[in-house]
């Protein structure tokens, strides 16, 4: 096996493109997925946690139902959201490395046996060599 095998077969080509990207995905997704859960917490007040599962009969008779999200909220709501979106790119990620990693395999396994059918294969053209099964008893010429 050679290097030019290993470089022209599309299996591998393909399998350590997806395991670089999804490598990629992995560490900024994991990253980005702790800078916004900080942020969530910083801006989490204990007092909202309470009053955030009250039922309908609980509500006063003026309150509304749904205020409008302040400032603060909004920007919490917005960090959920982007948090939601690195997990997302974190959990691909770990997906297109474990493709990846199937497929440089499964690329592995088929150069690998190309090699060893081409090392056991006679040249056609060669009047010398016996012609035949190998292992199988000689005619006399």
């Amino acid at each position: 096996m050679k290097l030019p095998d290993l470089y022209t077969d599309w299996k591998i080509v393909v399998g350590l493109g997806l395991v670089m990207l999804g490598a990629a995905n992995w560490i900024l997704g994991v990253e980005r997925t702790q800078i916004y859960s900080r942020m969530i917490v910083a801006h989490q007040h204990p007092a909202d946690a309470a009053t955030d599962y009250r039922s309908f009969d609980e509500l006063d008779e003026g309150a509304a139902v749904l205020e409008p999200l302040t400032a603060e909220q909004r920007q919490a709501s917005y960090a959920t959201a982007r948090m939601d979106f690195y997990h997302a790119a974190f959990l691909a990620g770990r997906a297109m490395v474990l493709l990846g990693l199937i497929v440089t395999l499964l690329g592995f396994i088929s150069v690998i046996q190309q090699d060893s059918r081409r090392a056991f294969r006679r040249p056609e053209d060669d009047p010398h060599l016996p012609r035949g099964l190998p292992g199988a008893p000689r005619t006399p010429q």
